[in-house]
């Protein structure tokens, strides 16, 4: 029962890691911002490009770990469960809007 509950807890904290990400670079993707962060660097981008990159590339680990709050994570009712996913299709809209403003 203990090793559950911390299974469970270590999961909740892996969720709330990969939130607290995604938030962290909408915001930049979201308000389109052109700031160049490193203009010294051997290939410069601004910070929605940079941040649309990022949200493409941790897609991926979100969705695992919401996978695992879903499967590991008991609740009783089973509409509570699917917000678990919530993050995970954010950051796929979010991804796919980059890559079509991107390559358009």
């Amino acid at each position: 029962m203990k090793e559950r509950r911390i299974l469970s807890l270590l999961i909740i904290v892996i969720n709330a890691i990969g939130v607290i990400c995604l938030i962290y670079f909408v915001i930049p993707y979201l308000v389109h911002s052109t700031v160049v962060a490193n203009p010294n660097a051997m290939l410069p981008t601004e910070a929605w490009d940079m941040a649309g990159m990022a949200l493409t590339v941790g897609f991926i680990p979100l969705l695992i770990a919401n996978i695992l709050g879903f499967v590991f994570i008991k609740v009783k009712q089973r509409l509570v469960r699917i917000i678990f996913f919530v993050p995970s299709i954010i950051c796929f809209i979010i991804a796919a809007s980059y890559w079509i403003t991107s390559l358009v």
